[in-house]
């Protein structure tokens, strides 16, 4: 130890002399790297500057104000066309509500109360829509069904609401199968039996081909069941999209 610290103090000059050039070296490489960074920022500048000043010279190069001005036009066009698509075919998809203190009786609760709206609405139409809608009355439903019957009643809901708003006389029957998967969405496949006026069969066909609707058509037939009355059966998909939290948001 003794012989190294000896060696450190014989030498200590050279030492700092070394250390003093490798300073000098690496701040002469940081201020030739620099430099060279400027240059090129000058010589992007000088560019540019230059493109505009032909410009002035050059004004056949140049673009017009009447090319600015129609480039404009175009462009508020565009944003016009596609801001009013989008407010017409904005639709809305059903979301399966989350139940999380106690799954079963809160799922219950929903299903009962939803179902209480749906026959009041109907009532105060003079309207008539099956007494039961396919989910189960009485006992819990197991916890891992909860999601999937919760998304099936949110489409039963919004397909009873659009009949209802179409006014159609009676729903008679409303089938569902389970949701299938397909990529980023899935399909709710759905069999509707209906009856009531020509009127009102031919609207309730019109509301589910209206832009805000999930519901596609798949297929339908129409029987006459007496003078001036109608019993339509039909298929319809219901396509939900699978958005994810930041699409949602």
């Amino acid at each position: 130890m003794k012989k190294i610290k000896a060696l450190v103090r014989k030498y200590a000059l050279l030492l700092s002399l070394l250390l003093v050039i490798g300073i000098i070296v690496a701040g002469q490489f940081l201020n030739k790297r620099i430099k060279k960074d400027i240059t090129d920022v000058e010589k992007d500048i000088k560019t540019k500057y230059d493109q505009v000043k032909r410009y002035e010279t050059i004004k056949d190069e140049a673009p017009s104000p009447e090319l600015i001005g129609k480039l404009s036009r175009e462009k508020a066009f565009l944003e016009n066309n596609i801001n009013r698509l989008m407010g017409n075919f904005s639709t809305i998809y059903p979301v399966a509500q989350e139940f999380t203190m106690y799954p079963s009786i809160e799922f219950k609760e929903y299903i009962y109360f939803s179902s209480d709206r749906l026959y009041k609405k109907a009532a105060r139409r003079k309207l008539t829509i099956p007494q039961s809608l396919g989910f189960p009355v009485t006992g819990l439903v197991p916890e891992e069904q909860i999601k999937t019957w919760t998304l099936q009643f949110e489409v039963v809901k919004d397909v009873v609401n659009l009949i209802l708003d179409s006014g159609v006389s009676v729903i008679e029957e409303i089938t569902f199968g389970a949701p299938q998967k397909v990529n980023f969405y899935e399909v709710l496949p759905l069999k509707i039996t209906l009856s009531g006026t020509s009127n009102e069969i031919l609207r309730c066909l019109k509301y589910f081909e209206q832009p805000s609707s999930y519901f596609v058509l798949k297929n339908f037939s129409i029987t006459k069941t007496a003078k001036g009355f109608f019993k339509m059966e039909m298929g319809i998909n219901g396509v939900i999209l699978k958005l994810e939290k930041s699409d949602s948001a």
